[in-house]
């Protein structure tokens, strides 16, 4: 095999609680996360060195998929040509460079099948806390860092995603964040998905991280605002911030509430993979 092809899927927190701040420096989190078919594309073919190529944004050298294959390098000896195709935004809360990263280690262990699963979880989480989200998918609950997964099953889910021209940076917004922060309903939403109940789930979502942004970037609450008056079941900005996700109940639903948004602003349907 000369080279493989991966979709570095982007995600949504659909609940996110700040449970305390660890001595690490780290904050202890209970959040909900659901892969959604929005997505980089990543290529990965074999090579003696790490070389990565990126179309579509300017990332920095040393960024979360040169460092993904170094580490996989060190690991099992094999380096890797990485090119990615970026769509996702930056500074939104989507988890788009966790994503990448993810892409990158999967395409590595399709190519060479050198290192065990747990060698693979272990590089994820030096590369970043939401990289091994990222390289299991679907819909999990995520405690710790974001590195503890409980996998679950869940309804097929449609969503509308909005993000302003400003993003939030995500070490600003933990440097400034005051605790305790609101308990977020992460069981509840989980049990109610579990049962179908949308209209249920969706009272349960929330994010422990929304407020503090909203005053870095207003323009999130005029989104989660707007969502609302389109008829979303819930609105709620995801991870850090700054895109805001709507929960609708149909794909016709979620493509309608688009209509509207300013020319300047990331807006795209997705539904939950």
């Amino acid at each position: 095999m000369d080279r493989v092809e991966e979709k570095a899927y982007a995600k949504l927190n659909l609940t996110l609680g700040v449970l305390y701040k660890r001595m690490d420096g780290y904050h202890a989190l209970d959040t909900l996360m659901q892969t959604v078919s929005l997505f980089d594309r990543v290529t990965v073919s074999p090579s003696k060195t790490v070389e990565v190529h990126v179309t579509g944004a300017d990332l920095p050298f040393e960024n979360t998929m040169y460092k993904a294959a170094k580490l996989y390098q060190a690991a099992s000896g094999k380096g890797a040509l990485i090119t990615c195709e970026k769509r996702l935004p930056s500074e939104a809360g989507m988890g788009g460079g966790s994503a990448d990263a993810a892409a990158v280690l999967r395409g590595l262990q399709r190519l060479h099948r050198m290192l065990t699963d747990g060698e693979l979880r272990r590089i994820a989480l030096t590369v970043g806390a939401d990289v091994p989200f990222c390289l299991q998918g679907g819909l999990c609950r995520c405690e710790g860092v974001g590195e503890i997964l409980t996998p679950v099953v869940g309804p097929i889910l449609h969503f509308a995603v909005v993000k302003p021209p400003r993003g939030v940076s995500t070490k600003a917004l933990f440097q400034s964040l005051s605790l305790p922060r609101k308990r977020v309903e992460t069981v509840r939403c989980l049990a109610r998905l579990g049962k179908n109940d949308l209209p249920g789930a969706a009272a349960c979502m929330e994010n422990a991280l929304e407020g503090p942004a909203i005053e870095l970037v207003p323009e999130i609450g005029q989104i989660k605002t707007a969502l609302l008056e389109k008829g979303a079941l819930a609105a709620s900005m995801t991870g850090s911030g700054s895109a805001v996700f709507g929960l609708f109940e149909s794909l016709e639903g979620a493509q309608a509430a688009l209509v509207g948004f300013p020319a300047d602003y990331y807006s795209a349907y997705c539904h939950s993979v």
